[in-house]
């Protein structure tokens, strides 16, 4: 358990706007703009302006984070994803910005891996088990408690998860969304930074992590992209690893 980890998501995010970011982001906005735009649109429901510690001005700093200012070595990454944005569908929007989150936020993998488990024993997840798992690792403090129930409010309101009739319980919301190849190599290239380790091509289609999505890729798909290197690890299991930076 490391108490020092940063959780860095801590608010709850709703699909409009991560939508209204990215498409902010996508459009060449400037970071003044967009911060602006941002501000003002979440002063409609949340108290504080651009106030320095209110809350719409916590959750404009994490939504701007999210997409417009990213740490260096996800910039590539931010800016391949944006490339795809418009083209979407709104569900495949929604694997994107999962996928975003997923390579900038550990919290976020670490949290919707925990579900994607417990839906795949049980059938169902509740906020307790998560919360529970979470402190193990993150330690168990007030704000992992807050962050963990905020994340998983956010997730229920992308549709990705819905309510039981039992508080705190929650079930998948609807069938996998199946995912286009282009959309699929990102998700893979966030599921490798955020575990940061290679994983067995045979079960990439199958992470929890990534659990409302289905995503089909075959090793020569994978093996087309520069992004990633094949090796084989023991007899016949073949692994993916992110390809190292070129100098």
């Amino acid at each position: 358990m490391n108490d020092a980890r940063q959780i860095r998501l801590d608010r709850r995010l709703d699909i409009e706007w991560l939508d209204s970011t990215a498409t902010l982001v996508a459009d060449n906005a400037d970071k003044h703009r967009i911060r602006s735009s941002l501000t003002e649109m979440l002063s409609v429901t949340l108290r504080g302006g651009g106030k320095q510690g209110t809350a719409c001005y916590k959750t404009t700093r994490v939504l701007f984070k999210s997409w417009a200012s990213v740490p260096r070595e996800l910039e590539c990454f931010r800016n391949r994803a944006i490339k795809v944005y418009p083209t979407l569908e709104a569900n495949e929007r929604l694997a994107l910005h999962w996928a975003m989150l997923l390579a900038n936020y550990p919290f976020f993998g670490d949290v919707a891996g925990h579900a994607g488990r417990l839906l795949a024993i049980q059938g169902n997840c509740s906020l307790s088990q998560i919360t529970r798992r979470m402190q193990e690792t993150w330690g168990d403090r007030s704000t992992v408690t807050r962050a963990t129930q905020r994340l998983m409010r956010s997730i229920v309101q992308w549709g990705a998860l819905r309510d039981t009739g039992l508080r705190g319980v929650y079930m998948r919301a609807s069938e996998e969304v199946v995912v286009p190849e282009k959309l699929a190599i990102l998700m893979l290239e966030a599921l490798l930074r955020h575990q940061r380790t290679p994983l067995p091509i045979h079960q990439f289609n199958r992470q929890p992590t990534v659990f409302p999505f289905r995503l089909r890729l075959n090793a020569h798909q994978i093996q087309e992209s520069q992004h990633f290197e094949l090796f084989r690890q023991g007899l016949d299991t073949e692994m993916v690893a992110l390809a190292q930076p070129r100098s």
